[in-house]
């Protein structure tokens, strides 16, 4: 069985035993979890990363993942390109925690997904800090003293966030074979225009309302849309659990069953 779920910023509390009882299902061992980016586990080699690794590659299920904008890629691209399950993947546990590259399509359970990580950072407004820059001390104070987020290059954000053309066009030529179609999209981010209609359910909800910048990959996104045949469009990022329409679901803390939108 397929299950999916959303950003867990490398807290992974929803996967403990305790949490998992709460389910109305059961994951099993040959089981997979997808998880709609900023998973978390790659961030920084300490402990506790070493800590996660082990207690998340004893889970009984798999875990695939795709990255979000709060990952460390350079960390990520220490691993092995590999070709798994007809797309391009990176072990981060032997055929138990495994990244999805952008851009691929995969065949698992006789159902195929088309995969594409990343998304812009929203946390960002008081900059991003580089602290090999001599001015950096400075910047630090006045960003500490604006009151905005910020972060820090290489460190807690990446460049790589948002992907290259190539990988975009890999995604294209990779679709092209597939004839347009496939059966789900995983994604972190949505296209342009489905961030427009979650602004509206936003008003709708009467909810402090939020505005969501397009971007290349908002753009491609919609791009795709125009094009793509696919049964279901899962994402994460938005830190909220909302069936936005018929065919796009996003995802945060709830686990749920692929069998649902079948």
């Amino acid at each position: 069985m397929i299950y999916l779920t959303g950003d867990m910023h490398g807290d992974f509390w929803r996967l403990t035993k305790r949490q998992r009882s709460r389910l109305p299902f059961q994951l099993k061992e040959n089981d997979f979890l997808i998880v709609c980016g900023d998973f978390g586990l790659l961030w920084k080699k300490d402990r506790e990363f070493q800590y996660n690794l082990k207690w998340l590659s004893n889970l009984p299920f798999k875990i695939l993942w795709i990255p979000g904008n709060h990952e460390n890629y350079n960390m990520m691209e220490e691993y092995p390109i590999e070709q798994w399950c007809g797309g391009k993947v990176r072990h981060i546990a032997r055929n138990k925690i495994i990244l999805l590259e952008r851009g691929q399509i995969f065949a698992i359970e006789d159902k195929t997904f088309f995969a594409f990580g990343g998304a812009s950072s929203h946390d960002i407004a008081g900059g991003i800090l580089d602290r090999n820059s001599p001015a950096y001390k400075e910047e630090y104070k006045r960003a500490s003293r604006s009151g905005k987020p910020f972060r820090i290059l290489n460190e807690s954000w990446w460049e790589q966030e948002l992907p290259t053309h190539e990988e975009m066009q890999e995604g294209r030529n990779n679709l092209v074979q597939a004839g347009y179609r496939v059966d789900y999209v995983i994604t972190h981010c949505m296209s342009g225009s489905m961030q427009r209609d979650l602004e509206c359910y936003y008003i709708r909800k009467d909810l402090p309302e939020r505005v969501f910048e397009n971007d290349i990959l908002t753009d491609y996104f919609d791009e795709l849309e125009q094009k793509l045949q696919y049964k279901y469009w899962f994402c994460g990022h938005y830190h909220v659990n909302v069936q936005l329409n018929t065919k796009h679901r996003i995802l945060y803390e709830n686990v749920v069953s692929l069998s649902e939108f079948e």
